[in-house]
């Protein structure tokens, strides 16, 4: 009597296996090697991100400030800040997206239920859920957004100054959470 039903969990569980609705688990190493590309792209990222914008906005503030106080004509200084600044959103969109494909080389072939669940998983359900993110590529387009963003307003604590400057600059559209 112990055989049938031996036979009976393994031919179920074979037929599974066949149809796909059972995916091979994650190693830890598989995980963690997920979650060491999701961070160190994500600070590679977001240092860039910082660097770029935070590049512009200081180059308007220098010329706007040699203006307000020392009465210097900023035409020129202006003009040659906005070229400088006009293909930083292009690099930082690129940037986003090289980055994040790289993450998603390393965390694709494990299973999305895995990188949601917080034992024996990578415990992002919470990104996941705000985000309605329903496969890893999602995921990642929804974390690197939100750190993009997060950055982006960290600039703005920094100068309060930035979003004026990004305006001046003509690239305030490409980065709307530098403000308040």
């Amino acid at each position: 009597m112990y055989k049938p039903i031996q036979m009976l969990k393994v031919t179920a569980l074979g037929a599974l296996l066949v149809s796909g609705s059972v995916a091979a688990a994650a190693t830890s190493a598989d995980l963690l090697k997920c979650q060491k590309g999701v961070e160190s792209q994500i600070r590679g990222f977001t240092g860039f991100v910082l660097t770029k914008v935070q590049g512009c906005a200081e180059k308007v503030v220098n010329c706007k400030l040699a203006n307000e106080i020392d009465a210097v004509d900023p035409t020129s200084c202006l003009a040659a800040a906005s070229t400088a600044c006009s293909g930083i959103p292009t690099d930082v969109s690129s940037s986003q997206t090289t980055r994040r494909d790289k993450v998603i080389l390393k965390c694709g072939l494990i299973p999305f239920m895995e990188l949601e669940q917080y034992v024996a998983g990578l415990g992002f359900f919470n990104v996941a859920s705000a985000c309605s993110a329903a496969n890893v590529n999602a995921l990642m387009d929804c974390i690197f957004t939100d750190s993009r963003c997060a950055t982006e307003h960290q600039v703005f604590v920094i100068d309060p100054r930035a979003q004026d400057s990004l305006t001046t600059a003509g690239i305030a559209a490409s980065f709307p959470c530098v403000g308040p």
